[in-house]
């Protein structure tokens, strides 16, 4: 008697995890796009923990921009966004940021990614600015000085992921499937 009082909210917890678990299918395909050599060897991209950060954000980023054309997808964007904060956590705690410093060090991360989100989402309307947004953000100062080639080969992938994106099946990004293209030098 006392679990069918439960009975209600099992589904909506059946429907949290089944979201989860396509944000996870999502975001595991950006991890594994961010983490192609060509990024780190061709277009001067620190191979470091930040720079894989700024290539995750990215690729994350391409990811949400799609799915806020889909009505329906606000769900699945906001799990893939907590997906990508429980990642960030893990990393940072096997780097050996304490517990006692890992909340602030989290939203740090939180705002810094919300901040490139919003450039980015700028960018797409003007070049310049997307190309001083890359600048500062996925290359940053640890990769000294990117050249002009570089930071537009990266605007002309983001363009085309973006592209791919957006001829990929609505079905499918909500299913958690996605295609990346395969990143040319």
């Amino acid at each position: 008697m006392v679990f069918s009082l439960y009975w209600p909210f099992s589904s909506a917890r059946r429907a949290r995890r089944a979201t989860r678990q396509r944000a996870e299918l999502l975001y595991e395909a950006a991890v594994n796009q961010a983490r192609q050599p060509l990024f780190y060897q061709a277009y001067g991209v620190t191979d470091s923990p930040e720079g894989r950060f700024e290539m995750v954000a990215l690729h994350v980023w391409l990811l949400l921009h799609r799915l806020k054309a889909l009505p329906e997808a606000s769900e699945l964007a906001q799990a893939l966004h907590d997906v990508m904060m429980a990642d960030m956590d893990q990393s940072l705690r096997e780097l050996g940021i304490s517990d006692v410093v890992i909340g602030k060090r989290i939203k740090l991360v939180a705002e810094n990614l919300y901040g490139r989100l919003q450039a980015y989402d700028a960018g797409l309307e003007d070049r310049a600015a997307f190309a001083t947004a890359l600048r500062r953000n996925a290359y940053g100062p640890r990769a000294g000085v990117p050249t002009d080639d570089a930071v537009l080969a990266m605007i002309g992938y983001c363009h085309r992921q973006g592209a791919a994106l957006a001829a990929q099946s609505s079905a499918d990004l909500l299913a958690g499937v996605c295609q990346f293209t395969p990143f040319h030098e």
